[in-house]
């Protein structure tokens, strides 16, 4: 069994299987709230309960399980939120006549709307992409440990292109293995939703170049 799948399952049996669903409002807060600070989306109570637990095990094999757990339930999983908002989006915005201009004016991507079904692609037509863009997680780690000032999420997107979940997963991976540093919220931001986090090459790496 692939590892990811292993951690997935002991994660499981520990809590037991799920008493319900998001609900389709729920679905759409979750995603919004990511969109806007991925940290946000982190279950709490689950790493303190892993915690727990990897400081707790005796036997080397089990540690090393929870630890896997733990890693995983540190990383914000945006693919999965992004699947329940392109889920529910369309029929959540239809019952409450919520706009599409609402969705786009919070940071939803028009590549997400289409996927939910809320931005509608006419026969023939194409999706326009920035020439030279590069919306992969290598070239956007690339572009982050190239940057020697504070940026956020959306920056390397407007950069590069792509989507807020891979520049989310491409930041995560260097913020874990040191490259980068999370600066936690910008404390001067203005506008509809949270705070976006902001990073920065670390020093230690600054350093090395």
């Amino acid at each position: 069994m692939p590892p990811k799948q292993r951690v997935a399952m002991i994660r499981h049996e520990e809590r037991g299987p799920e008493t319900s669903e998001r609900s389709p409002e729920d679905s759409i807060r979750a995603y919004l709230n990511f969109l806007a600070d991925p940290a946000a989306s982190l279950d709490t109570a689950e790493i303190e309960r892993l915690e727990q637990l990897v400081r707790a095990s005796t036997d080397p094999i089990e540690r090393l399980r929870h630890a896997a757990a733990l890693d995983q339930a540190r990383t914000p999983d945006g693919q999965a939120l992004l699947e329940g908002f392109v889920r529910d989006a369309k029929t959540w915005a239809d019952a409450e006549s919520i706009p599409v201009s609402a969705f786009q004016r919070l940071g939803v991507s028009d590549d997400v709307l289409r996927r939910a079904g809320l931005i509608r692609t006419g026969r023939g037509t194409t999706r326009r992409r920035s020439a030279g863009s590069g919306g992969s997680v290598a070239d956007m780690q690339a572009w982050a440990l190239s940057q020697p000032d504070v940026f956020t999420i959306k920056d390397v997107t407007k950069a590069l292109g792509g989507s807020l979940v891979t520049a989310n997963k491409a930041l995560q991976e260097l913020v874990n293995d040191g490259s980068l540093t999370n600066l936690g919220q910008a404390p001067d931001h203005k506008g509809p939703g949270r705070a976006p986090a902001r990073f920065s090459v670390a020093k230690r790496r600054r350093t090395r170049s």
